[in-house]
């Protein structure tokens, strides 16, 4: 059962930026970041973070917002206006915090009506900001600076929710200590953190769900009632000898 997500994306400073800036664009703003597995927080290397924000507003630059009937639109509406509502408060909580706003924030002026968000990227996101910890459930990116794995790890662990998280890297014992520590029941690496295959297990950790996972073997087990029955068909008595 999923209840939740805050999912991270780790940038390394040997990732290849042009590709994490495609694949963080498309798991912030598709579906409207309407989704469960949706990025929502970025945790950048210093050497790096600058040149990685400045790809994600590029690509975020080039969405075409507006109702989903279009097939030229690549981002619709949030779902209904209490969702709305909710992507404009954590966008004036972002600027409260004192949060970077670096683009969007606004509700698209070529849009008379509809319940429409811009996709909206924050900097200088900092992990005790509620940006960085709490579900917006909407287009909202936020981006914060670790300066080591070490610190990203805790940056990424450090929120209520483990339902996804992905990492950026080419060195191999990075990958590997990133899927050994981080807190989350998906992993993905060099890729967005979206997405799901009906043969793997699907479901995360901590306050994202109550331990089970859907999808594959564990989902059918986890939907299934187990029912022993014993039958005699033969039409003889049958005596159970207990010796």
């Amino acid at each position: 059962c999923e209840m939740g997500g805050k999912n991270a994306v780790i940038v390394m400073p040997d990732a290849d930026l042009d590709k994490a800036a495609v694949a963080i664009q498309g798991g912030a703003f598709g579906s409207t970041g309407q989704r469960c597995t949706a990025t929502s927080r970025v945790i950048a290397m210093p050497q790096v973070k600058d040149a990685l924000v400045e790809r994600i507003v590029a690509q975020a630059k080039k969405l075409k917002v507006g109702p989903g009937l279009d097939e030229s639109v690549e981002m619709g509406p949030a779902v209904d206006e209490k969702q709305w509502k909710t992507d404009f408060d954590y966008i004036e909580v972002g600027k409260q915090e004192g949060a970077r706003l670096v683009l969007g924030g606004g509700k698209p002026s070529h849009l008379d009506s509809g319940y429409f968000v811009e996709p909206t990227i924050f900097d200088n996101v900092t992990p005790e900001m509620r940006l960085f910890k709490e579900e917006v459930f909407g287009p909202v990116l936020a981006v914060a600076t670790a300066n080591n794995l070490d610190e990203a790890l805790k940056a990424a662990n450090s929120v209520e929710y483990g339902l996804t998280a992905g990492i950026f890297t080419q060195d191999i014992d990075t990958i590997l200590r990133f899927v050994e520590e981080v807190e989350s029941g998906m992993v993905h690496v060099n890729e967005p953190t979206v997405g799901g295959e009906a043969q793997l297990p699907f479901g995360g950790t901590k306050s994202t769900g109550v331990g089970e996972r859907e999808m594959a073997e564990e989902g059918l087990n986890f939907f299934t009632e187990l029912k022993t029955v014993f039958m005699n068909y033969s039409g003889k008595a049958e005596r159970l000898m207990i010796r």
